[in-house]
């Protein structure tokens, strides 16, 4: 990465450079979340098997990007942990000399996977979680397990895991009044709450159990419920590793904690994106706010066997679909401009 050359590396077509690769494994997730999912799969295809992207494949094509810049890979699904190979592929792809290899989950397979995946080398664990009411929690998942996700959040402690970040997509009219309770909670255990206004993508356009809640909204809640919100040092507010969520303090007794807030609707960060996601069928999409995508799969296939050809053929894939990438994303809070596809099809 040193001898890399600045005119080498990935940049799109606005000098924002990517270093940040999201990575669906599946598009199956075990649960059904509302804002994500319809409420049968019959009403979606799933990927065939044989199109899945496959563990050599996924490993070829992160070790053609490192060269070139990407510094960081976070697998995402559906849900990742249905993958049967995911302890190998964080094992494989943590032996590549990537600053982090980090995994997004709704936790509830951690019970059994905490564990291994901690020795095969993951970095960071983002655990969902929407609601700490029983009932709210099964009806936004629609037959998920509350004291399941607690108890796998607890195995993530238990083994090892530290920074672990809570997200909550904050819902009005549903679990708005949870927002502090969930802050409290995470305080207790030394994470890092994240707030996440609902995207207009897909199921999240019309969500059954609640609507639009603002950024702005969420610190006047907040503020109100915790005690007065602080600006924090730039250097804090966004460290490395935290991706698009932008950070407030809070006084919690004689600590200050942070509380994340990803706000892609009402604040868009746009102009610092530094990300593409690959989804498991392997299609790069350069923005989550768009259908385009550029089929990485199949020039990845297409290339001679040589390990070199290979990557060369990987790089300039990515290269051509950085250089389409838009300034921004164009859609609202009401959904006007918005993607067509799922985002459990895209990679959340």
């Amino acid at each position: 990465m040193d001898s890399c050359t600045k005119s080498q590396l990935l940049e799109d077509g606005f000098l924002r450079r990517m270093s940040y690769l999201r990575i669906s494994l599946t598009d199956r997730c075990s649960y059904r979340c509302s804002y994500c999912m319809p409420s049968e799969d019959s009403l979606r295809s799933h990927i065939c098997s044989e199109d899945l992207l496959g563990e050599d494949e996924l490993v070829a094509i992160v070790s053609a990007l490192i060269p070139v810049g990407l510094k960081r890979v976070r697998l995402t699904g559906g849900e990742p942990t249905v993958r049967r190979e995911l302890v190998r592929i964080v094992e494989r792809l943590a032996g590549l000399g990537l600053e982090e290899v980090t995994l997004s989950t709704n936790g509830e397979r951690l019970v059994e996977l905490a564990e291994p995946l901690r020795k095969a080398g993951l970095s960071r664990l983002n655990i969902s979680l929407d609601s700490l009411r029983h009932h709210r929690f099964a009806q936004l998942t629609r037959h998920g397990s509350l004291d399941r996700v607690l108890a796998g959040i607890g195995a993530a402690q238990a083994a090892g895991f530290r920074h672990i970040k809570l997200n909550t997509v904050a819902l009005a009219g549903f679990n708005a009044d949870e927002l502090s309770d969930i802050c409290r909670f995470a305080f207790a255990r030394d994470m890092t709450p994240r707030f996440i206004e609902l995207m207009p993508i897909g199921e999240g356009v019309a969500c059954s159990v609640g609507g639009f809640l603002s950024a702005a909204a969420i610190r006047i809640k907040l503020a109100a419920e915790l005690g007065p919100l602080c600006a924090l040092d730039p250097t804090l507010a966004a460290l490395p590793g935290t991706g698009p969520a932008r950070y407030v303090g809070v006084q919690d007794g004689d600590t200050l904690r942070r509380i994340g807030i990803i706000a892609a609707v009402s604040e868009p960060f746009c102009d610092s994106c530094d990300r593409v996601r690959l989804s498991a069928s392997g299609q790069l999409h350069t923005c989550l706010g768009y259908d385009a995508a550029v089929d990485l799969a199949k020039a990845l296939r297409a290339a001679p066997a040589d390990c070199g050809e290979r990557s060369d053929a990987v790089v300039s894939a990515v290269r051509r679909a950085l250089q389409d990438k838009r300034v921004g994303h164009s859609f609202t809070a009401i959904g006007c401009g918005r993607p067509r596809r799922l985002m459990v099809a895209i990679g959340g």
